[in-house]
Parts: C-alpha cells; structure tokens; sequence
C-alpha cells in the first residue's frame, strides 16, 4: 500500500505533492515560512520554520514564561527587515518598549489592542485580513471550536504567522490549528550553584510538539532563552514589599516561582495520568 501510495504522489503535479505527506514523515510548507532562530526547532517544524497562512498554538504553564522570546527572531525579521506590522491581541501584560527595542524589534511596527475575549477573536479575524500585516498574536484563556476554527481559516486567506497563546490544559481539548506545543519553563544545569543573575541568562523552555503534520517528536526539545538585561531590574534596585510589582507582556518579575509552578503543574498532570492509567 505504501508502494502505491508513494507512486500515485510521484504522478501528481508538484503543488499537489507538497499537499500530500505520510504520518512517518515531516511534511512539506504548503506556504512560506518564517524561521524561528533555533535550528534544532526549525528542523523539528513542517517546512524549517514557523508557518504563514496557519494558526500555531502555544500553550504555556504561565503567561510570561519566555513565550515572547520565542518568538523574537521572527518578530524581528518581520518588522526589521521585511517591514511589516506586528498586532499583540488581549496580552496578559502591557508590551515593554525596552525589552522590545533591545531584541531589535521596530516598536513603531508593533500595535496593541485591548480586549475582552469575545472582542478579541474578532478583532485577530479583522488584523489578519489587512494588508503588512507580519504577524498576529492573540491571548487567549477559552476558546470555542467554532472559534478556532474561523481562526485558522482566517490564517489560511492571510500571508501571516498567526499565534494563539492559551494555558497548558488547552493541550486535552481538540484544536483546528494544525500545529501545537507546550511551552514549560526550565532552569539551567547547576542553577543552585549560580548567582540568579547569571541563570537569568540561561533559562529557556522545554518545547512538547503535541500536533504537527509529521511524527510525533522522540523527546520534548530544550531551548535557552536568556532574558536580557534590559529586561531585568537595575541592579542597585530593590522593591519594597508593599511594592506593586509591574508584570509585561515579555516576561514575569519571578521567573523562579514560575518554574516551580510549572514543576508543579508537571507532577500533578504525571498523577493524573498514572491513575488514569490504573483506572
């Protein structure tokens, strides 16, 4: 049968065969991609990079976990060089202008829109019709299949990179987006022995494709991904408790209590399947 399968690809026009891939391979873009700057995550990505004209998933233990510095590189190609407008829909967190001109980014290219959930869905549909538009990332915490699915058709009709960022427990519910992964900080090796400045600039995250047009990944990818100095707080300066701390878009202040959530979240969704297992 895979004989025939792979012989009846062979005899179809070449934009066809791009459409067609079996389970054990890495399937082919069916439209431009947009590298990410991680080569062991490109290589792991239909096509070597982030795909246009899709809806891409990214589920986080916590919002400001590194899920921006992710994305950096792309964002940076977009609004740098290909000169083309940036939409962040519903963040969690207001954008940071320093940490955003530090990675490189054109912030005269970024837009931010305030949201209420409903409203938001709308308004990721609206941005990803309207012409220089690089890129569209919409936070989420529900989301309806119907929703979903009017998204990624969206996706389809734009030349865009379209990004939903929801919370890890979206990973048990089905999704029109045709690509998905969880996104868990980690700490470095031989953070205990670090000054937490130091390991400031080695954390990263694990990276778990859960849906992809290709095989399942082996083993969850790791990436580092420093968190910058201009986006860390000055030295000499110390909040006072009664301080209200200022959380951005591009990352938390205590990246450390949100790798123990994440562990926590970890172990408890391990128990959870250990007796769904035994049931």
């Amino acid at each position: 049968m895979a004989a025939i399968i792979q012989l009846a690809a062979q005899a179809l026009a070449p934009n066809l065969q791009r459409q067609m891939w079996q389970g054990d391979q890495v399937a082919s873009p069916l439209a431009q991609t947009i590298s990410s700057g991680h080569p062991a995550l490109d290589r792991a990505l239909p096509g070597q990079g982030w795909p246009t004209g899709s809806l891409t998933e990214l589920l986080v233990e916590h919002d400001g976990v590194g899920e921006m510095r992710l994305l950096v590189h792309a964002l940076r190609q977009l609004t740098m060089e290909a000169e083309r407008h940036v939409v962040m829909i519903a963040p969690p967190y207001r954008p940071h202008t320093a940490a955003l001109q530090a990675w490189g980014i054109a912030i005269d290219r970024i837009f931010w829109v305030r949201a209420t959930e409903t409203q938001a869905f709308w308004a990721a549909e609206q941005a990803l019709k309207q012409g220089g538009m690089g890129a569209m990332l919409m936070w989420a915490s529900n989301a309806r299949p119907e929703a979903l699915r009017r998204l990624q058709v969206a996706a389809q009709d734009s030349r865009s990179l379209a990004f939903l960022i929801r919370p890890a427990n979206a990973a048990v519910h089905s999704s029109a987006a045709p690509l998905r992964m969880i996104c868990s900080p980690i700490l470095p090796d031989g953070a205990q022995a670090m000054n937490r400045r130091h390991w400031l600039h080695k954390v990263g995250l694990t990276i778990d494709i859960i849906k992809r047009r290709g095989p399942p990944l082996a083993e969850p990818l790791r990436i580092e991904l420093p968190v910058q100095e201009a986006m860390l707080p000055a030295r000499t300066a110390c909040p006072r408790r009664h301080e209200r701390k200022v959380n951005h878009v591009v990352d938390c202040c205590d990246i450390a209590s949100l790798i123990a959530g994440g562990r926590e979240a970890a172990s408890a969704r391990a128990k959870e399947h250990e007796q769904i297992e035994s049931a």
